[in-house]
């Protein structure tokens, strides 16, 4: 299965380096970390890190202690469970399926609980109609608050001054601990506990000014969850990511004509130009148009052509650019062959 959306902006079309060039997004799939059986095609989406009764109180009290909010790690787990849902279900590998209401309590710590008996991890999967259960098993948040000071200049009634700048910065991490049951083999595929981080920095002239443009500690904490959730799902599965190639657009008028091919999105009306160019008598214009279309072939799903027009562009008129867009079309055909063993006969 091939995809190829390009998404062209703008802003990214008015030149990058130098204004001898612009540049396109465009979208490319990339492998998972790991390699997930090709046998599991859904996956159970599953919320076991929260307490049984008697830890409930603890946690309670820890939240109490520490200044986090109440069950601000029990919201935050079940976003972490959204994040890893879209982050599936929005690639082309798996479809996920969130399951709720569930009475699968953990230790409701960092502390891993016992693996899930294989007769309940059946069950579970035949009733749901899922291959597999990506289980969070443990879901902890750390918050980090630092409140500083910076002495910046300012302008005031014409007058450039020295005033103190108050800072306040929160951290949050998330440790969330996860299970993946291969329910097809019986086999737990992964077992590990993932840390993400994200920061907020507020600034004002007062420190309550400063600490009023950060987000609650709660709400903090519900995003870094998501965003956990979602690098998880990069571990486990192929996703679409954006990835920005730059093109030739000026050398002669040839080239600044195929540049409006390429902002309404024609490639090969734009690919028709350039290779016309790739014969110009002057080495400079033919390198550029070769390197062009290295982009367009690479752009249109054709990965061994764009590599092709990529090294005639170096070797054969000395472009120097094209060096390093090799070495990506290289990284690009190795993701290719890993692509091809998580996802055979789908691509």
């Amino acid at each position: 299965m091939k995809r190829f959306h390009l998404l062209l902006s703008p802003f990214l079309l008015f030149g990058i380096a130098s204004c001898k060039m612009a540049s396109t997004s465009m979208q490319v799939l990339v492998p998972a970390r790991i390699d997930v059986p090709t046998e599991i095609k859904t996956v159970g989406i599953v919320n076991r890190s929260l307490p049984g009764k008697q830890s409930s109180m603890g946690n309670i009290l820890e939240g109490l202690i520490s200044g986090e909010s109440v069950f601000a790690d029990r919201e935050g787990s079940e976003r972490c469970l959204d994040g890893l849902t879209a982050q599936l279900n929005g690639s082309p590998r798996f479809q996920a399926r969130p399951i709720h209401g569930t009475e699968l309590k953990g230790t409701g710590t960092k502390q891993f609980p016992r693996p899930l008996e294989w007769n309940e991890v059946d069950r579970m999967c035949k009733q749901y109609q899922v291959d597999a259960l990506a289980v969070l098993e443990t879901f902890d948040s750390d918050i980090f608050l630092e409140k500083k000071q910076n002495r910046v200049k300012r302008k005031i009634d014409d007058r450039e001054v020295y005033v103190m700048e108050h800072i306040a910065e929160l951290t949050i991490t998330v440790n969330a601990g996860w299970r993946l049951y291969d329910n097809t083999t019986r086999r737990i595929v992964d077992e590990n506990v993932y840390s993400d981080q994200k920061r907020w920095n507020g600034k004002g002239d007062k420190p309550e000014e400063a600490l009023s443009r950060l987000p609650s500690k709660r709400d903090a904490i519900n995003n870094t969850g998501y965003f956990g959730g979602e690098q998880y799902g990069l571990r486990i599965s192929p996703a679409w990511m954006n990835a920005t190639r730059s093109y030739y657009v000026k050398g002669n008028d040839a080239l600044k004509k195929a540049r409006s091919f390429v902002r309404n999105g024609n490639w090969e009306g734009a690919a028709d130009i350039w290779q016309k160019q790739t014969q110009n008598k002057e080495p400079e214009i033919a390198g550029r148009a070769c390197y062009n279309m290295a982009v367009a072939s690479e752009v249109m799903g054709d990965l061994n052509m764009a590599l092709t027009w990529a090294n005639r562009a170096l070797k054969q008129h000395n472009n120097k650019k094209a060096a390093a867009y090799i070495s990506i079309l290289n990284d690009r055909m190795s993701d290719q062959r890993r692509l091809d063993r998580q996802m055979p006969g789908e691509r």
